[in-house]
C-alpha cells in the first residue's frame, strides 16, 4: 500500500472497516430460545393403598431415537421429512428431561414420593420399574404434538408384571408457535403418564412397599 496516495489509502481503510462490519451484521445469528418439559399442573392423588405410599418406584431407562436425541426441536414436515431449528432448543437433554417429568407426573398420579431415576445406586431397590423406548415425539407440521412409545413394567423380582404395550397419544396445539407446540407435547407425554398409572394403580394393592 506505500504507493498509494495517502488520502486514497484513508478511504480504503474506510471501506474495509464498513465492509467488515457489514459481514459482521450479515453472520449475527438470530436470539436462540430454550424450552423444557414440565409436571402436570394437577392436584396430588393420595396413595391407593398404604402400601403404595411406601412404594419406590424407578423410572427408566427411558430410550430416544437418534433423530431426537439432539438439542434443535424437531418437526415432522411429512412422513420423511423433518425440520430442526437452530433457534428453538432444548434446555436439556431430552434424555434426562423426559424420565424426570415422567417420575414427578407418576409421583402426583400414584401418591408416591419414592421415585428413583435410572441409573440408580446398586444399594437402592424398586418395587416397579417403569421401563420405555419412545419412538416418535416430535410436533406435526400443524403445530401438534405426537408421542408413540414401548412401555413395560418390571416387579420387584425383576419379572415382568405389565408385559409391553405400545401407546400413541397426540395433543393439538394451541397455538401455532414454539411455545404452543412445546406445550402440546407436555400434554402428549402428560397423557402418557396417566395411562401408566391407570395401568399401575390396580397392582399397587397387591403387594408391599420395600421401605426404602
Amino acid at each position: 500500500m506505500k504507493n498509494i496516495p495517502g488520502t486514497w489509502k484513508g478511504a480504503l481503510l474506510i471501506f474495509l472497516a464498513g465492509t467488515v462490519l457489514l459481514a459482521g451484521c450479515v453472520l449475527t445469528t438470530a436470539p436462540v430460545s430454550y424450552y423444557h418439559l414440565s409436571a402436570l399442573d394437577a392436584a396430588r392423588t393420595p396413595p391407593v393403598s398404604a402400601e403404595a405410599g411406601t412404594m419406590v418406584l424407578g423410572i427408566g431407562p427411558v430410550r430416544l431415537p437418534e433423530y431426537l436425541d439432539r438439542p434443535q426441536l424437531v418437526t415432522r414436515m411429512t412422513p420423511n421429512r423433518l425440520h430442526l431449528s437452530d433457534s428453538h432448543r432444548w434446555a436439556e437433554p431430552l434424555g434426562e428431561n423426559i424420565p424426570r417429568v415422567v417420575g414427578e407426573n407418576l409421583s402426583a398420579l400414584l401418591g408416591t414420593d419414592r421415585i428413583l431415576l435410572h441409573p440408580w445406586p446398586v444399594s437402592r431397590t424398586t418395587d416397579y420399574q417403569v421401563m420405555v423406548q419412545v419412538l416418535h415425539f416430535e410436533n406435526e407440521s400443524d403445530g401438534a404434538a405426537r408421542l408413540v412409545a414401548l412401555w413395560s413394567i418390571k416387579g420387584k423380582d425383576g419379572a415382568i408384571v405389565l408385559p409391553e404395550k405400545r401407546s400413541s397419544h397426540s395433543a393439538p396445539a394451541a397455538s401455532r408457535d414454539q411455545e404452543g407446540q412445546v406445550a402440546a407435547l407436555n400434554a402428549a407425554l402428560g397423557s402418557f403418564c396417566r395411562e401408566i398409572a391407570q395401568a399401575l394403580m390396580p397392582e399397587l394393592g397387591k403387594g408391599s412397599g420395600s421401605g426404602v
